[in-house]
């Protein structure tokens, strides 16, 4: 009798606390990119591989560290707000050879020209490998299942979502952009009722170019009847701003 109160108890300790929430990184060859390449991926509490989840995917996804997870947990702890799979998909940092830019530059990049045809095909093989060799990857390998898909960017890692908004309308529904920068939205054509809902953050204390090209963005969005969020926040252009920014969007989200 004390056996089985025993595994009565296990049972229900182990449905009650389940698996906690966990960071992983997980390497992978691209084949657009002709590289191995890192993602980072945070599971919340009680992750179950065989129900569908709620998932964003952002740029630059070594930003996704401990300190991402923590306030994660926090939000998530509370019960009032679903969690979220967040995958982070990480940039290349790697400094070019007799160059003030990284990999970064050129993959987050649409127009910025150079001598060599590596660099110049760079934005477009990135941009196939975010889009489909990522998702590929966490379906297939990570054994994902996605019900709604949600895009988050910083700096040119926001300026590439933008960018991405033009050639894939219907990938996300909603992007979170703080402090964008080189994005390129001419000629962008979404369909009048269904399209991607942008939340535009910028910094007060930011360099004039950021704050600008929020501006420009925001306009250019009003003058085509396309509803979004526009705010100039308190802060800078730091990752730690953009963390707490982030936390309170994933809230409304």
């Amino acid at each position: 009798m004390r056996f089985f109160a025993f595994l009565v108890c296990l049972t229900i300790s182990n449905f009650c606390f389940g698996q906690e929430s966990k960071l992983e990184h997980f390497v992978f060859y691209s084949k657009s990119l002709d590289e191995l390449r890192e993602i980072t991926v945070y599971f919340p509490d009680n992750f179950e591989e065989e129900y569908s989840h709620n998932v964003i995917f952002c740029t630059d996804g070594q930003f996704i560290d401990e300190q991402y997870k923590h306030k994660l947990d926090s939000i998530f702890g509370t019960k009032t707000v679903i969690p979220f799979v967040v995958v982070g998909v990480n940039s290349n940092e790697k400094q070019i050879s007799n160059s003030i830019f990284e990999y970064r530059n050129f993959e987050y990049l649409e127009n910025n020209p150079s001598d060599n045809p590596d660099l110049n095909s760079r934005f477009k093989r990135h941009l196939n490998f975010f889009v489909q060799e990522v998702d590929e990857y966490v379906k297939n390998e990570l054994k994902l299942k996605i019900d709604h898909k949600y895009f988050y960017g910083v700096s040119n890692g926001a300026g590439f979502g933008v960018s991405m908004s033009k050639y894939y309308p219907e990938l996300f529904s909603k992007y979170i952009l703080y402090s964008i920068a080189g994005e390129n939205y001419k000629n962008l054509k979404w369909d009048r009722i269904q399209y991607p809902f942008f939340i535009i953050r910028c910094g007060d204390k930011e360099p004039k170019p950021f704050i600008e090209g929020s501006k420009k963005l925001s306009k250019y969005l009003t003058k085509k009847n396309y509803k979004h969020l526009f705010e100039i926040y308190n802060g800078r252009h730091k990752r730690e701003d953009w963390l707490n920014l982030f936390i309170e969007d994933v809230k409304k989200l």
